[in-house]
């Protein structure tokens, strides 16, 4: 018996040695778990109350930054960021209005970073709050909160819980050990014969269950177990057998999950195919859309082209009183509808995304000069008085578009003409933002008209939109000019807005950015201001295509009485003939002809002079296809200049004079 003894008593120790383990590992896991979940919750709530800190900061700069970059208060602006960077936390704070930094303060180890250095990096928390003022966004806060000092007072906190949870271990484990030892282990003994019937197999064998205390009720668990195993086996059976019809089951029910799928992909592959047909119908209806324009452009100018040529040219008669109301009418009415021809084909180039910005120097104050003549007899005709004022800091050389910033100015000055009955119309022209090489600009045009109703404040800039229906009706108009002004103002680089008070007037806001040169040398392109009479236009000896003989009696018309002789050809083909037999200066070539159109005349003629190995003779096209790309195939072709008609009796002499001065250079 000594034997089975000891082997019973080794068994017994080897459990204790393992249950001493296995409580270790489990009264650790439990403390550690519970330690750990201490800590975690310990850091989100250091963590939350880090980001309250941080939201609550730019909660604070959203509603206090408002008024400071609406008027480009610095001085305000930085005194925030200085008050926020108090917070030994905060790290970095910033103000940005458009594209350039209005404040910006960092603490000195983080000196010349920006704001993208820090985002999406765990040691930082960044944050962006739009400043908005009536609405719209004027500039945004940035705001970088460190996370060092949380982690420090994390870390600080875990290593003292996590002592304490190793002194409670050590604890719970030898006074669990020794409990075990005395009570468990010993009884345990007589309990293993039992345990090793199960253990073979034999679950109808006979298991003792006469113990008293826990150990009996052990041994009877053990009994009821040995029973319940049985029950579990024919439960596991019958499991068996339903998880078999339940996998039929869902094999059937994945077969139709998948002829539907197939079914809605076919559906979604016939709504790909229509939205493809769709796109190619809308991208053939968009070119059928521009070659409508295009013909309309053509067959609209080149009528208008003799009807505003002789408007121009018996104004300059001499004429009655009756007979000028009469030549006013009708030339007003020839300009009002070009200018409804140019507003929708600007729009047409805008949607197309064709329209380019043609950026270069220019004087503001000579812009804004020649604006206001041209605005200043449409408001005294109505009584109105009308004043610009430039802000004298302002430079005078800018470099942009001086053409675009002129149609938007000529739109938002016409608008308060025509809406305003008596009273006044300002220009103010102030600076925005200045940095080193670019300059920020708003202009304002104030009226005292019939205003805008609020709610209508955002609809007048979409195309076709006016405030009110009877507008047209009363005061005429497209509704295309503000629309364009917006697209022209966004492709400068800014913005357009507006205030109004129904009955007491409107002022129209727009920014744009032009560049400013550190130094004063730069050349500057005007427009000249020469006589109209064409005295002092060169001797010339000008060779005209052209097949409308009303459009050529016009250019004959504006050269009579000038040092310059024409000669006209009624087609391509003659033109050419007539420039081999003689010396021309200059070439006036339409595109539209008969026989052989000024595309194929231009190129015939630069082919000729290349094989007699003479000059190139200035050509000037004149065409009534007035898009930029006409204007591109143009001088593609080899013609020097391009002029869209109607043309200009002063646009005209222009070129004669421009062309003339390059030629002596």
């Amino acid at each position: 018996m000594l034997p089975d003894s000891n082997t019973k008593l080794v068994r017994a120790h080897s459990l204790s040695r393992r249950a001493a383990i296995a409580q270790m590992a489990i009264i650790g896991a439990i403390v550690l778990c519970f330690t750990a979940a201490i800590v975690f919750f310990t850091g989100y709530l250091l963590k939350k109350r880090l980001a309250e800190e941080a939201e609550s900061i730019s909660h604070l700069a959203k509603t206090s930054l408002a008024s400071a970059v609406w008027q480009v208060d610095h001085s305000s602006a930085r005194d925030f960021i200085e008050a926020v960077l108090q917070n030994n936390d905060v790290v970095f704070a910033e103000v940005v209005t458009g594209k350039e930094i209005m404040a910006l303060k960092t603490r000195p180890r983080f000196a010349g970073k920006e704001f993208n250095f820090f985002r999406n990096k765990d040691e930082y928390l960044s944050s962006t709050v739009e400043i908005r003022k009536y609405g719209d966004w004027i500039g945004s806060f940035n705001l970088v909160v460190s996370t060092a000092g949380y982690r420090s007072d994390l870390l600080l906190y875990a290593g003292g819980i996590i002592g304490l949870a190793l002194l409670l271990i050590a604890a719970i484990f030898l006074t669990s050990t020794h409990f075990t030892r005395k009570n468990i282990f010993a009884p345990l003994k007589k309990l293993e014969e039992s345990a090793i019937i199960i253990a073979d197999g034999d679950l109808n064998g006979h298991i003792d269950t006469s113990a008293p205390g826990e150990l009996g009720n052990l041994a009877r668990a053990i009994d009821d177990m040995r029973e319940s195993v049985l029950l579990l086996i024919r439960d596991l059976s019958d499991a068996n057998e339903k998880l078999k019809n339940q996998h039929e089951m869902l094999e059937t029910m994945v077969r139709e999950r998948t002829e539907e799928l197939n079914s809605k992909n076919a559906s979604l592959n016939e709504a790909i195919e229509e939205l493809r047909n769709a796109k190619r119908e809308a991208e053939v209806a968009n070119i059928a859309k521009s070659s409508f324009l295009a013909s309309m452009s053509h067959e609209i100018r080149t009528p208008m082209n003799a009807i505003l040529g002789m408007a121009d040219i018996l104004w300059e008669t001499q004429l009655t009183k009756e007979q000028a109301k009469y030549v006013e009418v009708f030339r007003t009415a020839g300009e009002n509808l070009l200018e409804i021809l140019d507003d929708i084909l600007d729009l047409s180039k805008i949607e197309a995304g064709h329209m380019e910005l043609n950026n270069r120097w220019f004087s503001l104050n000579e812009c804004m000069d020649k604006l206001c003549s041209i605005i200043q007899p449409k408001a005294e005709q109505r009584k109105l008085e009308l004043t610009c004022n430039i802000s004298p800091e302002i430079p005078d050389q800018l470099k942009g578009d001086p053409t675009r910033l002129r149609q938007i100015l000529i739109n938002l000055l016409g608008n308060a003409v025509k809406f305003t009955e008596k009273g006044s119309i300002n220009l103010t022209v102030e600076t925005m933002q200045t940095a080193h090489d670019r300059l920020l600009l708003q202009f304002s045009v104030r009226d005292t008209g019939v205003g805008v109703p609020g709610d209508k404040l955002s609809s007048i800039f979409e195309a076709f939109t006016q405030a009110d229906s009877s507008t047209t009706r009363q005061f005429g108009g497209t509704g295309l000019g503000l629309t364009i002004s917006r697209e022209l103002v966004q492709m400068m680089g800014g913005r357009i807005w507006a205030e109004s008070t129904p009955g007491q007037g409107s002022t129209f806001h727009f920014t744009a950015a032009f560049d400013i040169s550190p130094s004063a040398e730069v050349r500057l392109i005007t427009d000249r201001d020469a006589s109209q009479d064409g005295a002092d236009l060169p001797a010339a000896n000008i060779l005209m295509f052209e097949d409308s003989k009303y459009n050529a009696f016009v250019i004959q018309t504006y050269l009579k009485g000038t040092p310059c002789s024409l000669t006209v050809c009624a087609n391509g083909r003659d033109g050419i003939e007539k420039f081999k037999e003689g010396s021309w200066d200059l070439v006036l070539m339409d595109i539209q002809m008969p026989v052989m159109d000024g595309y194929q005349a231009t190129a015939a003629i630069r082919q000729w002079e290349r094989e007699s190995g003479l000059k190139p003779a200035t050509i000037i096209a004149m065409t009534a296809y007035a898009l930029n790309e006409d204007a591109e195939r143009c001088l593609e072709a080899g013609a020097d200049h391009h002029l869209p008609k109607p043309v200009k009796k002063s646009a005209l002499f222009e070129a004669i004079r421009r062309l003339a001065a390059e030629k002596q250079a």
